[in-house]
């Protein structure tokens, strides 16, 4: 799955939830599919609370890349290969330093009701849809505090792992106050909610397969190429 979809994924995701408060519920298991022109995939949110909450993410060639929280650390898994994302994320800042661009302000997106609904894994949504970048999309939205608080663990996830900011996207689609509070149960035909269900997820979920990867050399070499 392209990183641009992911992108295009989290934000829609942000919107939704943005102002949902998070509180104690059962552990939650929510399976999204994913398609698009490169085939098939998957997106599987673990959630037991704030600091617990693992992301497998499959691209349909038995490729498979996870993202784990544990406290208020966030790493990416890959096999045994273990990263942490916050010094990851660092070198990345590091590499786009000194790099000047333009950012266009974009609009507010804005949701039209359809009036349909649609019974999504479970879930009863109502049809939305919406225009970005010149391109009509529908969405379907519904009420679930166990799928927000999955999806508030997602976003988390993203916002301490990287310098990617949803914020912006999040601003730009959280415009109608009839959306919030809801949970996106699928987007088009690229995203779906497959299965959502709270049974306990064991503690071994939420482990290292190995130690992570010190990044100390590979931080030289990046300051040694940027003139640092």
């Amino acid at each position: 799955m392209k990183m641009k979809k992911k992108t295009y994924l989290i934000a829609a995701l942000v919107a939704m939830v943005l102002m949902s408060s998070q509180s104690a519920s059962a552990d939650v298991t929510a399976v999204y599919k994913m398609t698009s022109r490169d085939g098939t995939g998957s997106q599987t949110i673990k959630y037991a609370d704030k600091q617990h909450v693992r992301i497998d993410m499959t691209n349909g060639i038995n490729q498979k890349v996870s993202m784990l929280r544990v406290g208020n650390k966030v790493y990416s898994i890959n096999g045994k290969v273990v990263q942490d994302m916050s010094q990851l994320s660092k070198l990345m800042a590091a590499m786009g330093r000194g790099k000047k661009g333009s950012h266009k302000k974009s609009s507010v997106i804005k949701y039209k009701d359809t009036g349909k609904t649609e019974t999504i894994a479970g879930i009863k949504g109502k049809v939305y849809r919406f225009v970005d970048n010149g391109k009509q999309h529908e969405i379907v939205l519904g009420r679930s505090k166990d799928l927000q608080n999955a999806v508030l663990g997602l976003i988390n996830i993203m916002k301490s792992a990287s310098s990617m900011k949803p914020d912006d996207a999040m601003k730009r689609m959280q415009q109608s106050t009839s959306i919030k509070n809801m949970a996106m149960l699928r987007l088009d035909n690229a995203v779906r909610l497959q299965s959502i269900k709270t049974t306990s997820i064991p503690a071994s979920t939420f482990k290292l397969p190995a130690a992570p990867q010190q990044m100390k050399g590979l931080g030289n070499l990046m300051k040694g190429i940027l003139g640092k």
